[in-house]
């Protein structure tokens, strides 16, 4: 990958179809509800939500979703997934660096995400960016899988 390329920018109505595609590529990482182009629509048009996007030549490869209350300054990472042809080349660093630094912009000190416990390269990729356990929860999701909640602050 050249770095040159990458583009991080917010997300645009067009980008929908995309993030739908990737999302439904990783459903195994997913929570088990029905992601629709109406509900990422709806979700990105909320004052609380921001998507971020990653592209090589104008091309959506990646994507990050981040809940944020201001007020409390507290905030939650999800979804984020980057398209197998780009993975382990830093995108999804990229992009979790660029909201970090969006959330910090935004008054948020303490960040949250919520990993299956059965993605070892999601939890690897998360400690690496400064987030350590803080809670592990068992039959968490609706087929009964555990989660392991990781926090960083900032």
């Amino acid at each position: 990958m050249n770095p040159s390329n990458l583009q991080i920018r917010e997300f645009l109505p067009d980008d929908v179809t995309e993030i739908l595609r990737l999302h439904r590529n990783f459903l195994d990482y997913f929570e088990e509800f029905e992601v629709s182009e109406e509900f990422i629509l709806n979700i990105s048009q909320r004052d609380d939500f921001k998507f971020f996007i990653a592209t090589i030549d104008r091309k959506l490869i990646g994507f990050v979703g981040t809940l944020f209350y201001g007020s409390i300054g507290r905030a939650e990472i999800g979804p984020i997934a980057v398209d197998n042809r780009h993975k382990n080349n830093g995108v999804g660093t990229i992009l979790m660096k660029h909201v970090l630094n969006f959330l910090k912009q935004q008054g948020i000190h303490r960040v949250i995400v919520r990993v299956k416990s059965m993605n070892n390269p999601g939890l690897n990729f998360f400690e690496n960016l400064g987030f350590e356990e803080e809670g592990y929860f068992q039959n968490y999701t609706k087929k009964g899988e555990d989660v392991i909640q990781m926090v960083r602050f900032l």
